[in-house]
């Protein structure tokens, strides 16, 4: 048989990223268990150790064997279904919701491109030639992982409506309105993106982040975008249900939102997998966009004597992608400390936030940039973003505010109220 270079290594990526992702996904639970037990001042999960039966039960490892631990307790636990639910949908919600975040890191550039010398192996041939180092390197690649971040919602608003329970149905609206309202400002930050880099191919908006301003300055659109990737990240935070923007699963006022109904189980366990997976989809998608993909700045100065080149060998193209995955690394413990650090927002603040402020903002900017780089001013677009942050501070005391959200209800005999005249 044989292969293409591209074939080749697509179906490498194919082979070993799920794997990480997925071992990932499992360490991440543990990781954000120990960083909300940093927050609140606790130990957290450190008993379960790895010891395989034959090493010394003191070996608490820090508590690595605790997602192995969890895992067993998914596929032994009772599998409940209550009564009234349609049983179809609310077994194939957990699937929905768990399939596109297993799909949309297929066309992330781990490593560049790399160059394959032809070779032959136990009937296998490989031709020579270069290739990109993703499982499906499309040229509309970004618009991809738009989409299938997007059709999540569906899993998670079939899995509240088939569950027969008000409070999951409310869930499952929440979560269809927030995607409505936040995959826009999203939308036209990818705009934003495509304008500066002239592809939609995610390896070019790589490769065009490769490189210098003045000798020193990175290209990166984060330092070129910086209002655009502080409101990219918060809609990644909304569209994966982050806190935040938890809102679809709010404990306080759902229970538990869209999985209320859901047991102990592996049904439970996929949902909540999701939701990790997407961190880890979000991760690369803003590492992609705004913090320059594989690029390490300075150190590719120090090997190379110039920019990190495109094309690499091997060693290369294992330094590139250990950058990238620490990139996506420090971004989701962001996430992490986000949620052990700001309160959830109530569901209508969350809707005026993207509606009277993402949405205008969005489109400020990708007016700002497709002016811009028309008039040939791209190395100067963050010029222009502090010019658009002195035109908000100048606008916005001049729009008017509406009624105050968080009013003092008033009530007969409260201490609110001034007492009725005798």
């Amino acid at each position: 048989m044989t292969l293409t270079a591209q074939t080749f290594v697509s179906l490498l990526v194919v082979a070993l990223i799920p794997m990480v992702i997925l071992g990932g996904a499992a360490y991440l639970i543990l990781l954000e268990r120990k960083l909300a037990a940093w927050a609140q001042d606790r130990l957290g999960p450190n008993r379960v150790g790895l010891t395989f039966g034959f090493l010394p039960l003191r070996w608490r490892m820090f508590g690595l064997g605790q997602p192995a631990a969890d895992g067993i307790k998914m596929f032994m636990k009772e599998d409940h279904d209550p009564a009234g639910i349609d049983k179809v949908l609310f077994y194939l919600a957990p699937c929905l919701a768990v399939i596109p975040a297993l799909i949309g890191w297929a066309v992330i550039p781990w490593g560049g491109t790399i160059e394959i010398a032809g070779f032959s192996l136990l009937g296998l041939t490989v031709e020579p030639g270069v290739a990109q180092v993703a499982a499906a390197p499309l040229n509309v690649g970004v618009i991809y992982i738009l989409t299938t971040g997007s059709l999540a919602v569906y899993g998670i608003t079939i899995g509240g409506w088939a569950s027969n329970n008000k409070y999951s149905f409310f869930g499952g609206l929440r979560a269809t309105a927030q995607m409505l309202s936040y995959e826009i400002p999203m939308g036209l930050i990818v705009l934003t993106a495509l304008l500066m880099a002239g592809s939609a191919a995610a390896p070019d908006i790589v490769d065009g982040q490769v490189g210098y301003y003045f000798g020193f300055i990175p290209k990166w659109g984060i330092l070129q975008q910086p209002i655009a990737a502080v409101l990219f990240f918060t809609c990644l935070l909304a569209e994966a249900n982050r806190a935040p923007f938890d809102l679809a699963e709010a404990e306080q006022e759902l229970v538990g939102g869209y999985h209320t109904e859901y047991s102990s189980s592996m049904k439970l366990g996929l949902l909540l997998f999701s939701e990790y997976i997407h961190m880890v989809t979000a991760g690369a998608f803003f590492a992609l966009l705004f913090l320059g993909g594989w690029h390490l700045p300075w150190v590719d100065l120090l090997l190379y004597g110039q920019a990190q080149p495109v094309e690499t060998g091997l060693l290369g193209l294992l330094l590139k992608a250990g950058i990238f995955l620490g990139k996506v690394a420090v971004l989701i413990v962001i996430m992490m400390w986000v949620r052990w650090t700001l309160p959830r927002i109530r569901f209508d603040q969350l809707m005026q936030l993207a509606w009277r402020s993402f949405i205008p903002l969005t489109l400020a900017i990708l007016l700002l940039t497709g002016t811009m780089v028309f008039l040939g001013l791209r190395d100067w677009l963050w010029l222009g973003n502090a010019g658009l942050v002195v035109a908000v501070l100048i606008v916005r005391p001049l729009i008017p505010s509406g009624p105050p959200t968080n009013r003092r209800v008033a009530f007969a005999r409260s201490r609110f109220s001034k007492p009725a005249a005798e």
